[in-house]
C-alpha cells in the first residue's frame, strides 16, 4: 500500500466499514479502538488494517495514536475523523454532572486533542489532508424521515464537532501544508456507501 489514513471517532468494529474501504482504494488503514482486540496476527486486525488505542480521556493518548500509526505503516497522509450522533445516542442519557463530564471528555475535548495533534504532525512533516465526516442523528422512514431523539448531550456535541471542523477549515484554509475537507452524510447513508464516495473523492483528479 502507497497511502496510509487514520480513522478515529468510531472506534473499530463499529468503524471497520470506513477501514475496509481504505483498503479498496490502495490505502492501509489505521483505527482507533478503545481496547486492543485479542489475537492480532503481526499487529493487523486484518491485511491492511491496524489498530491504534485510543483512551479519550487522556490528553497523552492522543500523541499515542498518531505514534502507534506511524509504527504501523511508516507515515500517514490523511486523517478521517468521524463523528457519529446516532452511535453515541444510547450513551450519556442523564444531565448528571459525571455523565455530563464524561460526555464532554469523549465527545468533544478527545476531538479536540487528537486533531491537535494531526495538525502538529502534518506542519511539521509539511503535508497532510484532515477530513471531518459528520453522520448527523438520522430520521426514521416509516416516520417520514424525521429525527429520532438522540439525547441533549450528543446533540450538543454534534454541534461542537461541526464547530471544530469549520474553525479548521478558516484557520486553515489557506495553509499549505494541510488539506481540509469537510463531509456530510446524507439520511440514510451507510458507512461503506460513504467511505466508497469519500476515497472516490479524495482520489478525483484536481
Amino acid at each position: 500500500m502507497e497511502r496510509c489514513v487514520l480513522f478515529a471517532g468510531k472506534e473499530y468494529p463499529d468503524g471497520s466499514e470506513f477501514a475496509i474501504a481504505a483498503t479498496k482504494y490502495n490505502r492501509a488503514a489505521v483505527i482507533t479502538v478503545a481496547t486492543m482486540p485479542e489475537d492480532l496476527e503481526d499487529g493487523c486486525i486484518s491485511e491492511n488494517i491496524y489498530p491504534a488505542k485510543w483512551s479519550r480521556n487522556s490528553p497523552l493518548s492522543a500523541r499515542s495514536v498518531i505514534l502507534q500509526a506511524e509504527n504501523a505503516c511508516g507515515a500517514f497522509q490523511e486523517a478521517v475523523i468521524i463523528f457519529d450522533t446516532n452511535w453515541y445516542s444510547g450513551d450519556f442519557e442523564e444531565l448528571t454532572p459525571s455523565v455530563c463530564s464524561k460526555a464532554i471528555d469523549t465527545m468533544i475535548t478527545s476531538y479536540t486533542h487528537l486533531v491537535g495533534e494531526i495538525v502538529a504532525r502534518f506542519k511539521k512533516k509539511g503535508s497532510g489532508t484532515i477530513i471531518f465526516v459528520l453522520k448527523k442523528a438520522t430520521g426514521d422512514e416509516a416516520n417520514g424521515g424525521f429525527s429520532k431523539p438522540v439525547g441533549v448531550l450528543p446533540g450538543m456535541a454534534e454541534g461542537a464537532f461541526r464547530g471544530l471542523a469549520e474553525s479548521m477549515a478558516t484557520t486553515f484554509g489557506q495553509d499549505e501544508s494541510m488539506k481540509i475537507v469537510l463531509a456530510k452524510a446524507d439520511y440514510g447513508t451507510t458507512d461503506n456507501q460513504f467511505a466508497s464516495w469519500l476515497f472516490e473523492v479524495l482520489d478525483a483528479p484536481n
